[in-house]
């Protein structure tokens, strides 16, 4: 994975890095993203727009992916290839309780998780580490972590200080112990090492249908979400994120907007509603029938994706917050 941001990189004149350019690799990253996140085309793209703003990054050993997950995002970052017919909707569970409880459908399913790999990722990661062991129990199968350990990110990390000289994190603003956090990535991360977080804002609230409660209803806002902002405890302005990263003695040394509120208008709702019903269409089919519906299906989104999966795209004439920035942080006042 690369993780440092040049020190020679350009600011705008807000004190934004530019957004990061994108070549011809662009549409081949998206195209695996969409492979394995297909009924979910939304979060395909998203993922794929973290991805090009992790390429502005250089690589430091040892580091620490902290809320890994299944490990997938961070394989197909770096490098790693899936055959066609891998998917993670393959191995999921509580399908029937995902409109009922929010239940996560992905924490389920670790012990039929054979995802086939065609090229390993280029370089492993030191630590995967994650709160649920059936999401842990799937990063294994990708042969990216050298260990992978379960915490829970809102109390003291289990890592010894300046254990790691980078350590990646996209979901700090699911931590609502986030004052902890915070202190706890500059203890464990070395003097001159690198924090990278990818961290929503509050104004992404402003770029959802969640603007039109009255009109719309609590019923409909509460089918669309799925529980969805219940997890962002932290999600705070940017401002806040700044105050807050000051407070625990991290020095900002890049921030990159890479999400549009464009980006959030379309990710909003997507196929969020229906993916349960997907997810149990789809693997009721032959394997064949499948992988050729998929295929199809790809193709289609990669036409509907390629002009919006560019980090600058925006439908608005007036310039506003991005709805997700890139922080590169590190101990004290720089390095």
């Amino acid at each position: 994975m690369r993780v440092e941001i040049p020190t020679e990189a350009p600011r705008s004149a807000a004190g934004d890095s530019p957004v990061p350019q994108v070549g011809p690799a662009r549409l081949e990253r998206l195209r695996r993203f969409l492979y394995a996140y297909w009924l979910r085309p939304e979060n395909a793209f998203w993922m794929t727009l973290r991805s090009l703003a992790l390429d502005r990054c250089v690589p430091r050993a040892p580091m620490l992916d902290l809320a890994c997950g299944d490990g997938v995002f961070s394989f197909l970052h770096a490098g790693g290839v899936f055959a066609d017919e891998f998917d993670v909707f393959q191995a999921v569970g509580r399908l029937n309780e995902v409109a009922t409880r929010n239940a996560d459908m992905f924490d389920a399913g670790s012990a039929c998780y054979r995802p086939a790999i065609v090229r390993s990722a280029a370089r492993p990661i030191d630590t995967g580490a994650d709160r649920k062991p059936e999401l842990l129990a799937k990063a294994e199968t990708l042969g990216l972590y050298r260990r992978r350990i379960e915490l829970d990110a809102n109390r003291p990390l289990p890592f010894a200080d300046g254990e790691f000289a980078l350590v990646y994190c996209n979901s700090a603003y699911w931590i609502r112990e986030i004052t902890t956090l915070l202190r706890e990535l500059g203890r464990v991360v070395r003097p001159r090492g690198r924090i990278i977080l990818h961290i929503k804002l509050a104004q992404l609230h402003d770029y959802t249908l969640e603007s039109f409660r009255k009109q719309l209803g609590e019923r409909f806002l509460a089918v669309i979400d799925r529980g969805r902002r219940a997890c962002w405890p932290s999600v705070a302005p940017r401002e806040v994120w700044e105050r807050r990263f000051r407070d625990a003695g991290l020095a900002i040394l890049d921030a990159t907007p890479f999400i549009t509120r464009t980006h959030a208008h379309i990710w909003d709702v997507g196929l969020r509603p229906l993916a349960p019903l997907l997810v149990r269409m789809a693997n009721g089919l032959t394997p064949a029938t499948r992988l050729a519906i998929k295929r199809d299906w790809v193709a289609l989104m990669m036409e509907l994706l390629d002009p919006i999966c560019r980090p600058d795209f925006d439908l608005f004439a007036t310039p506003s917050e991005p709805a997700e920035i890139q922080y590169v942080l590190t101990p004290g006042r720089g390095a």
